[in-house]
């Protein structure tokens, strides 16, 4: 597999979540539609940080901040930004992008130790990125749904 094909999948569901910002008023993306629930914007905030974390463990981005690695802490520190729903789509896939060239232009064998996430390969690290955004965009939809938004098909 070459590595364009292994990063094939995160691209596909970064562009997946451009699909949850659609029609999105910029209003809505720091709104929490229950107490325990993200915000859209802390949900895309998540999967910006996931990516840095796993691709190159420093980037400087508003959306990447600790608090939100974890469900947990993240309820807990209810983040807002001035970003609207098009800026925060365009900043997380910067964030994409970033992670993207620096993955292509250093061309890691798929089967050795990620330095970001040691225990795992950086085969498996493109796949559960892959999977892990894709979660989060349908957690966006969950969110806009709660909200009463008609939603792009999902």
């Amino acid at each position: 597999m070459t590595h364009e094909e292994a990063m094939a999948p995160v691209d596909s569901a970064i562009w997946e979540l451009s699909e949850a910002f659609s029609g999105l008023r910029d209003e809505d993306v720091w709104v929490r539609p229950h107490p325990r629930l993200l915000s859209i914007g802390e949900l895309a905030a998540h999967i910006a940080y996931g990516e840095v974390d796993s691709c190159l463990g420093k980037f400087d981005c508003i959306l990447v901040q600790k608090e939100l690695r974890y469900y947990p802490y993240a309820i807990s520190a209810s983040m807002s930004s001035p970003l609207g729903a098009e800026a925060l789509y365009a900043e997380v896939k910067r964030v994409h992008e970033a992670c993207k060239a620096k993955f292509l232009e250093e061309r890691p064998d798929l089967e050795s130790k990620s330095p970001f996430r040691t225990d795992w390969t950086w085969g498996y690290t493109l796949q559960y990125m892959a999977f892990h955004i894709a979660y989060h965009t349908g957690q966006m939809y969950s969110v806009r749904h709660l909200m009463d938004h008609v939603t792009a098909d999902n």
